[in-house]
């Protein structure tokens, strides 16, 4: 399912939900129901961690062990620009459910040692998800808060985002469209 929203101005002119936000109940999808962000988290990190560069608190170029302590020496030498374009050379995996607390990616990433990586920095374009986890604890450690509060008071809040969070929390408090996979070729809701 889908939410579509047109904006002309400041004004919505036209919203619609198309298909299925719960494929066991056949709940239809509303306008106003959440998503999960999925991979699009993605350029709501880069812009954190953007935002930060350009209020002087970071810079691109500069180790990321500069402000992440307790990192191996490789990791600590991987800049954001590396995280941010997919050149870090860190492995991509991308599990569906994990801890969300406060503490979530201080811990995963402290776990992290060289097996993590399968090419030499700066060496090859290749997609990771763990690449932007790392990006994101960059943004929460520079920015002195959790990663979901840096992002809300950051992008969120002023672009007028009212309801979009990285607290799952929060999200359950909104109606909400459920993920969905193929499970023996029969849509189910995800879960945890």
């Amino acid at each position: 399912g889908a939410a579509v929203a047109a904006v002309y101005g400041d004004r919505i002119v036209y919203s619609r939900g198309f298909g299925v936000a719960n494929v066991e109940t056949g709940e239809a999808v509303r306008p106003e129901m959440v998503f999960r962000l999925g991979s699009t988290t993605k350029m709501f990190t880069a812009a954190a961690v953007v935002l930060l560069a350009e209020q002087g608190k970071l810079k691109l170029s500069d180790p990321i062990g500069t402000h992440i302590k307790g990192l191996t020496p490789n990791l600590a030498r991987l800049t954001a620009d590396q995280l941010l374009s997919h050149q870090s050379g860190i492995l991509d995996e991308a599990p569906m459910f994990g801890s969300h607390d406060d503490e979530a990616l201080k811990r995963e990433v402290a776990g992290w040692t060289d097996t993590r990586f399968f090419a030499e920095p700066g060496q090859v374009y290749s997609y990771s998800n763990p690449g932007y986890w790392l990006a994101g604890l960059l943004a929460e450690t520079v920015g002195a808060q959790p990663f979901a509060d840096q992002v809300a008071k950051t992008v969120f809040e002023p672009l007028g985002m009212t309801r979009s969070t990285f607290r799952p929390t929060l999200a359950m408090t909104f109606p909400l469209a459920q993920g969905h996979d193929l499970v023996n070729n029969t849509p189910r809701i995800i879960r945890p």
